[in-house]
């Protein structure tokens, strides 16, 4: 008996090394593009559908059981061509395109693709789409962006003070992660009014940061 419990506590153990720490709080059609993305990988080790959604998605993938993945059996069609498919897996939000990149990333299957080539090759973003934002988590601040000649576009909201979540940053790199949420909050919305990350005159980060700083 003892010896059953051992190899079932060791068996338990293994599975856990092998599943990546958990994201908070993912909604069902990220959790289910991460999901796929690691299928395809094959680095689920093993997990099923409600043991990934617990281990890796947090607490809102978590809260019903019974959901299925975007490629069970009994999803729509819509739904497996937007999370299930590569080949047809368009048209993607910026929070969804980035849950899916960093699922490769950690899988290691990206092959030296960068944010930008991903999300054109794998998010459906048009080829035309602006090449000068990073990534939300691969963002790096080195300086403070040139100062703006130019006024926004009629009606592009900018934050009117740091997020909270970014507290502990310093002030420059704080305007700066919190100009990026909002750029990709707006992106999603399609109230950029043309605005690309950086431009010459001023870009939204330009902007924003002007804004922040008051």
């Amino acid at each position: 008996m003892l010896i059953h419990r051992l190899a079932t506590l060791t068996g338990l153990a293994v599975a856990t090394l092998f599943l990546a720490a958990p994201a908070n709080a993912l909604t069902m059609a990220e959790c289910s593009t991460k999901y796929n993305a690691a299928k395809d990988a094959g680095t689920l080790a093993g997990a099923t559908w409600n043991q990934f959604r617990k281990a890796q998605c947090g607490t809102d993938a978590a809260a019903t059981t019974d959901a299925k993945p975007a490629d069970a059996k009994k999803a729509t069609d819509t739904t497996k061509a937007a999370a299930a498919d590569d080949s047809t897996a368009k048209g993607l939000t910026a929070k969804e395109c980035s849950t899916k990149y960093q699922a490769a990333k950690a899988a290691g299957t990206l092959n030296g693709m960068k944010w930008n080539d991903f999300r054109k090759t794998e998010c459906g973003a048009a080829a035309s789409d602006d090449d000068t934002v990073p990534a939300a988590d691969e963002a790096s601040y080195t300086k403070e962006p040139a100062k703006p000649t130019t006024a926004a576009p009629k009606g592009v909201k900018f934050p009117s003070a740091i997020s909270a979540k970014y507290a502990s940053e310093t002030p420059g790199k704080g305007r700066m992660h919190t100009c990026l949420d909002q750029y990709y909050v707006l992106k999603d919305a399609n109230a950029l009014g043309g605005l690309k990350w950086i431009q010459k005159g001023g870009g939204f980060y330009s902007l924003c940061n002007a804004k922040l700083k008051g």
